[in-house]
């Protein structure tokens, strides 16, 4: 994401403008209108990256930078100016293995630094690895809001890595702890790209509703921003407020608002910001869901790429907003060939990356988590004892008033338990009469007893209930009937079964079949193979119609 590594480059040129004010005793740096001066060569950078790499170690070599300063800015121009984040890394950790690298302070900005190049490098247990000893060092030095940033880069490596809930969990719960905690416009520039990242995710998974209310964050951060620090550059504001605009019009666009979508598609339209070639490549996430891949195929036109990058995330990317784009148009021909060629990228793709499995990290990194808030656990006990064998003992009547209570209304919880078992059996009693129903159409073998077909042999037999973005609309192009010919077979099956009932059924179905061959399938492995879109769908379907969460049934399963 290009406004990410914006970002980094700004706190990172302010981190180094900061670290070159002070060079150690008996260096001398680059004087401020020096040709060898950073912010000279970090202007070079600009239009000669070549040029600026060497005059960095030309001025190293004469002594005008030190190693720790030149290692910085090698870092930054490589990852502001190439997409070279390995290199970029390397310079990074050289940097981190100086002298002056060793205070406390600075040390804890550059692990913070290199964890974003890390997440954007996609070297995910290198960022794991950094982000503990990030926040550890953050903990020792009480720096709270530190140790939440740490948290969040974590949790979007988390995310990237394929455990989505987790992942996101971490974002928000970091976003809401650095916000009780934030004090000045630095952090307040944190939090606000923390919040557009979370919104990017929760966009990539199609989760528009979360989407919705991450925005209202957003915008209630750029407003204390704007108004708390009022000599915020108004550039800043404005590109913010513009990607705000767009992602709202993306989430009404998914959630079929189109009235909403193309109002806030305008407001975006009023920005500066829509005038750069960043803010016209931004635009085409929303053209994407609103079904416009003409509009797409004019922003690509100044988008140039080599023969290199075309085996790129990029431009992957750019082969799936086409595919989305012509898909949510009806043109579904079109639509099949980007899908061919995004897929025959993506073996290109798989080759050249290796990401390890997920659940492990995330464990390791929960632990270190518990370890820090265990020490500041102990360390409480030390101090208030007293306080709290008071509190036991108040827990502990408590406890016994809690325990007379219960058996005093244990009547009462039967008759809830009775009624809350009945409904289970109903719940219940539905799924199997929509399984039995399926599995009689089954019996046929092939054979169709009438002369048109029905709609499980149509849905079913092409396993169609697993393609996620599967909808009465698109199941009409897909098999060739009107909506009139899918809602007389739905009354054949149920009367008054709506498609998504009946779809949802389907999917429960082959979640069970799943949990039964593997009752220790991930949830999220279990939703993707389903057919949800994320694991929350899945739950909360899979809890109206057993009565049971998959964790649980599976559970019973074992037993």
């Amino acid at each position: 994401m290009q406004k990410i590594k914006n970002r980094f480059v700004i706190l990172f040129l302010a981190l180094l403008g900061a670290s070159c004010s002070s060079p150690p005793a008996g260096r001398e740096e680059a004087a401020p209108d020096s040709v060898y001066s950073p912010a000279n060569i970090q202007r070079l950078g600009a239009t000669d990256y070549d040029s600026a790499i060497q005059l960095t170690d030309e001025g190293m070599q004469k002594g005008l930078l030190s190693a720790f300063t030149a290692y910085q800015l090698k870092s930054s121009l490589t990852y502001q100016y190439t997409e070279d984040n390995a290199t970029a890394a390397q310079w990074l950790r050289k940097a981190l293995e100086q002298e002056e690298a060793q205070e406390a302070e600075t040390r804890t900005s550059l692990l913070y630094h290199l964890a974003t190049i890390l997440d954007a490098e996609k070297d995910y247990t290198a960022c794991l690895a950094t982000c503990t000893e990030g926040k550890e060092l953050a903990h020792s030095l009480g720096h709270t809001y530190q140790q939440h940033s740490f948290n969040f880069i974590a949790g979007n490596c988390l995310f990237d890595m394929g455990e989505d809930e987790t992942g996101l969990k971490m974002m928000r719960d970091a976003i809401k702890g650095a916000s009780t905690v934030a004090k000045s416009e630095e952090e307040y520039g944190h939090l606000v790209f923390f919040a557009s990242s979370l919104i990017y995710n929760y966009l990539s998974v199609k989760d528009y509703s979360a989407a919705i209310e991450e925005c209202a964050v957003y915008e209630h951060l750029l407003s204390v921003m704007a108004t708390a620090y009022p000599e915020t550059p108004e550039s800043y504001l404005d590109r913010s407020r513009f990607y705000l605009d767009i992602d709202r019009a993306i989430c009404y666009a998914g959630t079929g608002n189109k009235a909403m979508a193309t109002q806030a598609f305008q407001d975006a339209q009023t920005r500066a910001y829509v005038n750069t070639e960043s803010g016209k490549i931004s635009q085409v996430d929303y053209f994407a869901v609103a079904g416009d891949p003409e509009s797409i195929l004019r922003i690509y036109e100044d988008v140039s790429f080599t023969d290199a990058d075309t085996v790129s995330r990029a431009y992957r990317k750019r082969l799936a907003r086409l595919s989305e784009a012509y898909h949510n148009a009806g043109l579904h021909r079109e639509a099949a060939a980007y899908d061919a060629r995004y897929n025959a990228l993506s073996e290109q793709i798989k080759a050249k990356e290796q990401i390890e499995g997920t659940f492990t990290k995330a464990a390791e990194y929960d632990s270190q988590n518990f370890r820090l808030a265990l020490s500041d656990t102990t360390s409480i006990l030390r101090r208030y004892h007293r306080h709290f064998i008071v509190a036991i003992i108040l827990l502990a009547i408590a406890f016994v008033a809690f325990f007379i209570l219960n058996h005093l209304f244990s009547k009462r919880k039967e008759a809830k338990f009775n009624k809350q078992a009945e409904a289970l059996k109903k719940s219940v009693k539905f799924l199997q009469k929509q399984v039995s129903l399926i599995t009689e159409r089954e019996l046929y073998n092939g054979e169709i007893p009438k002369e048109k077909p029905t709609l499980g042999q149509l849905i079913e037999g092409k396993k169609l209930y697993l393609n996620k973005d599967l909808n009465r609309d698109s199941a009409t192009i897909l098999l060739g009937i009107s909506h009139a010919d899918i809602t007389r077979m739905l009354n054949d099956i149920e009367p008054g079964l709506s498609f998504p009932d009946y779809i949802k059924g389907l999917r429960i179905r082959h979640a069970l079949q799943l949990l039964a061959a593997n009752p220790d399938i991930p949830i999220a492995e279990l939703a993707d193979r389903s057919g949800f879109y994320t694991a929350r769908t899945l739950q909360r379907s899979f809890l109206s119609i057993t009565g049971k969460t998959p964790s649980e049934y599976a559970k019973d399963l074992k037993r």
